[in-house]
Parts: structure tokens; C-alpha cells; sequence
């Protein structure tokens, strides 16, 4: 096998367009290209290009992840989710369709690398979201563990975060009727009120306890 040219890519002048036998075969990064010493003409073995490749992928892909991560924290299960949309996506452009890529190792190699880093830690990312859903948008304990657990957050994760931050969730509830409804009185005939703070997350055991004692039964 012959790498019988380089060339720099149009939008990014960090990365150069790599071909092997006269066919495109993948995007590689200027400083694997130093480091690794390619350079047109250059004879290379199959296997040594293939875990040339692999390392500059992963590299890759690990820094895509690491810059979405950065704009927006993610749970493990949506960067496995991004990172396999990502190889659908960048297949064909980032390397060629015939190279044989194991994707699986890839994507462990990162999550790995990413946890590594703290850039991926699941209970950290529970905490932060549970604790700007208070400040911002008050929840009940039901709400906020299945919007956790759609993010990927074991029920385990989402459970004792929500635990351990909404320790008193009764006082929560209150909080909430009272910035909707003031100080209206709460009855079992306000069916409207009961949906809307059911709405919010909290159980009818809960809710019950807000209820007037002079209701008209």
C-alpha cells in the first residue's frame, strides 16, 4: 500500500485528506501526520495504517464530544447515542466506507477517556439538572426522576438525587399552589387545581394534605 497523496482539506486546514492507492481512504489530523512521519509516495504496511487510523479517530471523535459536551453537559446515554450518530453521519467522509472500523471499541475508548476526565459523570449531571429544575421550574419528585430516567439516569441515580435535594417536598408543593392560586381555598371539587399540581409531579397522597379539612363532603 502507497500513500499516493495528501491533501489539506478546504474547511478545516488542520486536517488533511489522506489516500492510499490513489483512493480517498480518511481525514487525518496534522499531528498525526508529524508524528507518525506520512508523507506522499510513502510505502506503508496495512495494519500499521489501520491503528494509525483507529488512533486518529478515536482522537477525533473524542474531541467532538468533549466540545458538545462543553456547550451542554450530557448523560453517558446520550454521548453513546451522539457518538453512533455520529460515526451513521461522518461515514464516508471522515474515513472511507470500505475501511474497517470497529466502532464499538471506539466508542468505549472515548466514554472511558470522557469519565477519565470528568467530562461524563452521570450522578454529577442528575444533581445539576434537579437542582436548576428547583430554582427554575419547581417539580414534584415523579416529574423530575422520569424526566432523569428519559436522559438515560438509572432509577437507582434519579431516586437518591432526588432524595437527597427535595427533602421536603410538601413545603415544595405548597410553594407551587401558592405562585399559581395565591391564596385560594383548595377543595376535592377543584379538579382543575389537583390535574395541574399532578401535572407538576405530585402524588394525590401529597396533594391530599393541602386540601381544606372543611371541604364539602
Amino acid at each position: 500500500m502507497k500513500i499516493t497523496d495528501i491533501l489539506p482539506q478546504k474547511k478545516n486546514q488542520d486536517r488533511f485528506n489522506l489516500y492510499i492507492d490513489g483512493e480517498f481512504f480518511c481525514g487525518i489530523s496534522s499531528l498525526t501526520l508529524a508524528r507518525e512521519n506520512l508523507y506522499k509516495d510513502l510505502d506503508i504496511g496495512e495494519e500499521r495504517l489501520n491503528e494509525v487510523i483507529k488512533e486518529d479517530l478515536e482522537n477525533r471523535v473524542f474531541d467532538r464530544v468533549a466540545q458538545n459536551i462543553s456547550n451542554s453537559p450530557k448523560t453517558e446515554f446520550q454521548i453513546r447515542r451522539y457518538i453512533k450518530d455520529l460515526f451513521f453521519k461522518k461515514k464516508g467522509d471522515w474515513f472511507s466506507k470500505g475501511i474497517d472500523i470497529d466502532e464499538s471499541k471506539i466508542l468505549e475508548n472515548v466514554i472511558t477517556r470522557l469519565k477519565d476526565y470528568h467530562f461524563l459523570d452521570d450522578e454529577s449531571y442528575a444533581r445539576m439538572f434537579v437542582e436548576s429544575r428547583i430554582k427554575n421550574k419547581p417539580r414534584g419528585k415523579i416529574i423530575l426522576i422520569n424526566e432523569l430516567r428519559t436522559k438515560g439516569i438509572s432509577k437507582n441515580t434519579a431516586q437518591k438525587i432526588c432524595d437527597e435535594l427535595v427533602d421536603d417536598e410538601s413545603s415544595l408543593l405548597k410553594k407551587i399552589y401558592a405562585k399559581k392560586y395565591g391564596d385560594e381555598e383548595f377543595t376535592r371539587k377543584d379538579t382543575k387545581k389537583i390535574q395541574y399540581l399532578q401535572r407538576k409531579g405530585f402524588s394525590w397522597d401529597l396533594i391530599q394534605t393541602l386540601i381544606s379539612d372543611d371541604i364539602g363532603e
